[in-house]
């Protein structure tokens, strides 16, 4: 027997035979794919997890030390409206005064008083017969704004010489006029109530005098 034959024995032998079979290699293959996806995943979303968790907490340490250092705005307008109201002077309150049926009112004495005359003459600036209401050198002019206005507006009427009252005049409550005292100076009054009657009349006015 020769060395050829011997070799061919060798190889044709049941032992030394080997088989692969496709369908075997490729489940094999798949089932490694399929766990080392997994693994990949898995690593994956833990890792996105921690960082997610990472950068959310450095967005609230920062939130809270903005809030921490910057000073809360509403508490600062509040305080500096609480100064400028107590900064703000009060609005004067007007003087009152009532004159009954024939009496007069001279406006440039402190705490004036009604007193019994005949008519606005000398210092009596005002003057009420029970009926109507006259003044000193004309010394009445019609107005039509509010009371705070009149602080600029009185003035103005008065220097321009605009709606003079003409003579004595019949005022309603609610009525405002401009006047000038036998002084000069100008001022605004309201009629606060009056009652009109030949005896027994009267008229309270409100007033206030701009020096």
């Amino acid at each position: 027997m020769t060395n050829n034959d011997r070799d061919r024995k060798k190889t044709n032998r049941p032992g030394n035979v080997k088989t692969s079979d496709p369908a075997v290699t490729a489940a094999f293959v798949s089932r490694r794919g399929v766990i080392l996806a997994a693994l990949i995943t898995a690593v994956v979303g833990l890792v996105s997890a921690v960082l997610v968790a990472l950068i959310n907490t450095s967005a609230q340490s920062a939130k809270g030390a903005d809030d921490r250092s910057t000073p809360s705005r509403p508490s600062s307008q509040s305080a500096t409206g609480t100064q400028q109201q107590q900064d703000k002077p009060a609005e004067a309150v007007p003087e009152q005064v009532k004159l009954d049926a024939d009496t007069a009112v001279d406006l440039d004495k402190p705490g004036a008083t009604a007193a019994s005359a005949t008519g606005p003459n000398g210092d009596m600036d005002l003057h009420f017969d029970g009926s109507n209401l006259s003044s000193n050198r004309s010394g009445l002019f019609y107005y039509h704004g509010t009371e705070q206005e009149a602080t600029t507006q009185c003035p103005k009427i008065v220097s321009e010489g605009k709606g003079p009252v003409p003579g004595p005049e019949v005022i309603f409550a609610g009525g405002q006029h401009c006047l000038r005292t036998s002084q000069g100076t100008v001022g605004w009054l309201s009629v606060n109530d009056v009652k009109i009657a030949a005896n027994s009349g009267y008229i309270v006015l409100n007033y206030k005098l701009f020096h």
